[in-house]
């Protein structure tokens, strides 16, 4: 048997899947858009086995985007998690069938709960089930078959439900408005927050390499290889004023052109007109002129224009 071939067959059905859950996307999907963005509470999704899996992926997604989302198990739910639910969330029921006996108890203990307050949401195969007739939305999911040879298996109505929660995630973002750097304030840690909220000064180097412009060229090569940042700053010997910098590159680029290297000094290898930014400026900044300059470093300086450190295409990204 060529399981190649079988895979390709599931890929299909589970494509045809998501196809026939789209044809049922009305205005149902609006509604819970508005729901969710007129909500003054958290969104809590509710289901058992499969369903609850998928409900912890869309729960991050939505999370990510500064909507406050989580998953409680239906079993744990009935047995004491249903605290964590407060009148004002948005609680969405996760069942294909739409008569799983766990779903269905955390939904009518709910409901003595908050008799008046709670909003509800069934996302669920079967409109006709009693998830779909005690809740005040109904979002059709259903799907004619599942993907596994049994047929009973959660794998085409997983998938689109997973499928359908991308969807709300990206409705979401337009309606919020949402961009980069609202991205970036809920994910710090990234690569995306370092490059978006962290600016220049919060990466630089402040101990800085120096040589003088006098200095020998094999001074300045260890200068450079032990601050480790490929680049050393050049002073004037008299005046102490920054003049320039030399970089592991400008000795490669210009070791064979000094006629004389026992005698060559930082001043024949150094760069005069070399690139700054402000330490105020985001990381994002530094990077984008690194690459616009082909370099691997900048000189930082204060709003006096004085240098005060040196930044990298590693401390950036």
């Amino acid at each position: 048997m060529a399981y190649y071939e079988l895979a390709k067959e599931i890929f299909n059905t589970e494509k045809e899947a998501i196809e026939e859950v789209e044809q049922h996307i009305d205005q149902s999907f609006d509604d819970l858009v508005h729901l969710i963005t007129n909500n003054q509470g958290r969104i809590v999704f509710v289901g058992i086995g499969k369903s609850e899996i998928i409900a912890q992926k869309i729960a991050a997604s939505l999370s990510s985007i500064g909507y406050s989302s989580f998953t409680i198990d239906a079993a744990a739910a009935f047995h004491g998690d249903l605290g964590r639910i407060c009148g004002n969330d948005i609680v969405i029921f996760i069942s294909n069938s739409g008569e799983t006996q766990e779903v269905i108890q955390t939904l009518f203990a709910l409901k003595n709960i908050f008799p008046d307050k709670l909003n509800t949401v069934a996302f669920t195969g079967n409109i006709n089930s009693t998830l779909a007739h005690n809740t005040d939305l109904i979002i059709n999911l259903g799907v004619t078959k599942e993907a596994d040879i049994t047929g009973l298996a959660p794998t085409s109505s997983t998938t689109a439900t997973l499928v359908y929660g991308d969807a709300l995630l990206v409705s979401l973002e337009v309606a919020s408005a949402f961009d980069e750097e609202k991205f970036a304030l809920y994910h710090p840690g990234g690569n995306i927050g370092k490059m978006l909220l962290q600016k220049v000064k919060h990466v630089m180097h402040t101990n800085l390499p120096k040589v003088s412009m006098g200095t020998p060229v094999n001074d300045v090569i260890y200068t450079i290889s032990s601050y480790g940042i490929g680049v050393t700053l050049v002073i004037d010997d008299s005046s102490q004023d920054f003049v320039g910098i030399v970089t592991d590159g400008d000795i490669r680029k210009k070791f064979l052109q000094i006629p004389s290297l026992k005698k060559a000094t930082a001043q024949d290898f150094m760069t005069s007109d070399f690139i700054t930014i402000n330490q105020n400026e985001p990381n994002q900044d530094a990077w984008k002129k690194m690459a616009d300059y082909s370099i691997s470093n900048l000189i930082v300086v204060n709003d006096n224009q004085q240098v005060i450190g040196i930044v990298t295409l590693h401390d950036v990204l």
